[in-house]
């Protein structure tokens, strides 16, 4: 039977591997929660952009909201009042959680104004209707994404602008 022996490890490199692991994985642990709240807040400005739009559509194609000069119509506060619900708990009640953690509707702007496009008697004016939102970023572990580097809270922000339809 062969027998093979081995190398005796040298007693000054005992250990070593564990050192070196003791020194890389609090950095890899910290890089893959990194790539995690990465992900989460591209998630959620991906929801509360998509949220605005829905608010945005849904007042561009509400009737009475916009008069033909493109002023606030005499539907515009219900109107604002229900795309408000809309992009914060995407349905039609205000009942149950917001889509985000830190989203509120006191959050949320609308605005509408006219645009033109062209010149000379080709002109063309539209009524435009703009909704801002913004949303603090809802961190696992804290206000921040890498808690070590306190980069403080960090803002999510939208804005959509659709053309008023109407009737």
């Amino acid at each position: 039977m062969n027998k093979q022996y081995s190398k005796p490890i040298a007693s000054g490199q005992r250990g070593a591997t564990i050192v070196e692991l003791a020194i890389i994985l609090p950095l890899l642990v910290i890089l893959l929660f990194g790539f995690i709240e990465l992900g989460r807040a591209l998630y959620q400005t991906n929801t509360l952009t998509k949220a605005v739009t829905v608010g945005a559509r849904y007042l561009a194609r509400a009737p009475g909201a916009v008069t033909t000069d493109c002023e606030e119509g005499l539907e515009w506060p219900a109107n604002k009042a229900q795309a408000k619900t809309l992009v914060v708990y995407a349905s039609d009640d205000d009942t149950g959680p917001p889509i985000l953690p830190g989203l509120d509707a006191g959050a949320i702007t609308f605005a509408v104004a006219p645009v033109s496009a062209g010149s000379g008697s080709g002109a063309v004016t539209a009524c435009v209707i703009t909704v801002q939102a913004s949303s603090e970023f809802a961190a696992i572990f804290g206000d921040s994404i890498v808690p070590m580097l306190n980069l403080g809270p960090i803002e999510l922000n939208a804005a959509v602008e659709e053309r008023y339809i109407g009737d």
